[in-house]
C-alpha cells in the first residue's frame, strides 16, 4: 500500500511540475541544451521528487531518486521536443498528442522505476 501511495504522490508532483510550474516558462527551447528552460523544468521535477521521496526513504536515497528523475526527465523531454522539431510536428496537430502520450508514459514509467528502486 505504501508503494501505491508513493506512486500516486509522484504522479501528483508530476502534474504540478509539468503543468503549473512549467507554465512560468514562456521562452526558451527544450531542444537546445544551452537553454535554461530544459534544466530548470527538470530541476522542478527533481526538487519535488526529493520532497515526496523523503517521506518514504532517507535523505541520501531521496537525493539519488531525485537525481534519477532529473536526468530521465531531461532526456525524455529533450528527445520528445527534438523529434517533434525534426519531424515538423506542431502543438495543434494530432501527431503532437501522440508524442505527448508517449512522453507521459515514459515519465510515469520513471515513477514506477523510482518506486521499485525505493522498495
Amino acid at each position: 500500500m505504501t508503494s501505491l501511495i508513493f506512486f500516486f504522490l509522484l504522479t501528483c508532483k508530476h502534474a504540478i511540475a509539468d503543468l503549473w510550474l512549467q507554465a512560468r516558462f514562456t521562452t526558451g527551447s527544450k531542444t537546445n541544451l544551452r537553454s535554461s528552460r530544459l534544466w530548470l523544468h527538470s530541476l522542478d521535477h527533481a526538487v519535488l521528487t526529493f520532497f515526496v521521496a523523503l517521506v518514504f526513504v532517507g535523505v541520501i536515497n531521496a537525493l539519488w531518486l531525485s537525481l534519477l528523475d532529473f536526468v530521465l526527465h531531461a532526456i525524455i523531454d529533450f528527445s520528445k521536443n527534438y523529434i517533434q522539431e525534426k519531424t515538423g510536428v506542431v502543438e495543434r496537430s494530432i501527431e503532437y498528442w501522440k508524442y505527448a502520450s508517449v512522453d507521459q508514459i515514459l515519465h510515469f514509467s520513471t515513477y514506477l522505476l523510482i518506486v521499485l528502486l525505493a522498495t
